[in-house]
């Protein structure tokens, strides 16, 4: 009989037990803190600037989880940006990461980043870090292009004129002969006049076409593009970029009687007031605009004044 009870009694202690210790709440924040949350207010999902002293400023909001807000750190590709590239709400930055102090529940800053030194992408990332070690980041993407080393005008004069005229240097904006190397230095002219239509009845009958030159490479852009404006074009990224999407010369030297005496030999059609061109050599290309074309009477005094950037 004791022996009974004590089996008894020895069930109701393990009962009492498992029952004390099983109802225990879960120790606080294992597994539930929530991270700060960044989000990007103002500014840039991805930007294209030119020349390496270019700043993108772009606006960060920043709103705590669990935990208080701890720091701000500024990532390019991945590494801390130099502090000495930084402002924070117009003030240069101390330090990167930069450590918050007495932080609210949200707090927003306008950062100021001075771009890459090389002409590439890069990504920038905005991290924000809480007490507890969580985070939260945004990303964005800056391209740098490298600016145009050049903006000029030169005159190119109908071909049929004096001689050491009838093409155009766009290196230096120089009239030069068909043939002539222009200056002293090796660069050559880039575009040529097409000249006068010896068979029309029109005394010294002006083609007003222009064409390649030296091996270079011509193509046409438009006229009165409504997404385009030469004054804007900064970069040789954007003259590069004009030059792939422009067409290839596809006009034949006007004759009296539309016959073609230059062969297969391509050229622009007539050309209008506000025409934009690329021209491309081994490594250079170009982009110019028909800003005025003069036409004169039987002296073969033509020409076009053109403005040029590469």
């Amino acid at each position: 009989m004791k022996k009974i009870l004590w089996i008894f009694t020895s069930a109701l202690l393990l009962s009492n037990l498992f029952l004390s210790t099983g109802c225990e709440d879960d120790p606080v924040g294992t597994g539930t803190d929530l991270p700060p949350i960044v989000v990007i207010t103002d500014g840039p999902s991805a930007e294209t600037v030119v020349g390496q002293d270019a700043t993108v400023t772009v606006t960060v909001e920043a709103t705590k989880g669990t935990a208080d807000l701890n720091t701000l750190t500024i990532l390019e590709d991945g590494v801390n940006v130099p502090f000495s590239r930084l402002t924070i709400n117009g003030s240069p930055a101390a330090s990167n990461a930069i450590l918050l102090v007495n932080p609210a529940d949200q707090m927003t800053w306008e950062i100021g980043i001075n771009v890459q030194d090389d002409y590439s992408p890069s990504t920038y990332t905005v991290r924000v870090a809480d007490k507890n070690n969580l985070s939260d980041e945004i990303t964005f993407d800056v391209t740098v292009e490298e600016p145009i080393e050049r903006t000029l005008t030169g005159v190119l004069w109908n071909q049929a004129g004096p001689t050491g005229r009838g093409a155009l240097d766009l290196d230096d904006g120089l009239t030069t002969g068909i043939a002539s190397t222009g200056d002293t230095t090796p660069d050559q002219a880039e575009i040529r006049d097409c000249g006068i239509d010896s068979t029309n009845t029109v005394s010294q009958f002006w083609r007003k076409q222009i064409t390649y030159v030296n091996g270079t490479e011509v193509r046409y852009v438009g006229n009165a593009l409504p997404d385009f404006n030469f004054a804007d074009v900064a970069s040789k990224e954007e003259i590069m970029r004009r030059f792939e999407t422009a067409v290839a010369l596809n006009g034949t030297p006007i004759t009296q009687n539309g016959a073609s005496t230059w062969g297969n030999y391509k050229v622009s059609e007539v050309v209008k007031v506000g025409d934009l061109f690329a021209v491309s050599k081994p490594g250079r290309t170009y982009l110019i605009k028909i800003d005025d074309i003069i036409e004169t009477s039987n002296n073969n005094q033509d020409n076009y004044k053109i403005s040029i950037k590469y």
